[in-house]
């Protein structure tokens, strides 16, 4: 049986997905003064973010649970991995709340600045984006 946090983390690992997808498919990248900064990017900086926040505030089961694969400088697509461990259920409801409170907000807040609304389709080019792209 699937519980909410599996529901949300599986929720959040889709369109984090999507918007990664999108991204490499039309060949976007967000930049300012030249300088480009891809999806990838945010990715590592929003790991350092959790971990960096949950040392800070004294939230040691969170930090374990995000060490347990290795130090997050080394951890390829650490986003990803965080929410595949928890659509699996590998993290206890503490946990679970905490980082998914943080992951949901951030997430959220990524595609609604950056990306199309949630209906909008994954392919189909350009003319599909302008119609389905927010407001």
């Amino acid at each position: 049986m699937t519980t909410p946090h599996q529901e949300q983390a599986a929720r959040l690992a889709e369109l984090w997905h999507r918007l990664s997808a999108q991204h490499i498919a039309l060949g976007c990248s967000c930049g300012m003064s030249g300088i480009s900064v891809t999806l990838e990017d945010f990715e590592r900086d929003i790991a350092d973010y959790l971990w960096a926040e949950s040392e800070r505030l004294g939230q040691a089961r969170v930090v374990d649970f995000l060490l347990a694969p290795g130090p997050m400088a080394e951890q390829e697509r650490a986003i990803r991995a965080i929410l595949a461990r928890l659509e699996a259920g590998q993290a206890d409801d503490e946990v679970a709340d905490w980082l998914l409170a943080r992951m949901s907000k951030t997430i959220e807040s990524y595609a609604k600045l950056h990306g199309p609304a949630p209906e909008a389709p994954l392919l189909g080019g350009s003319s599909a984006w302008r119609k389905a792209y927010r407001s």
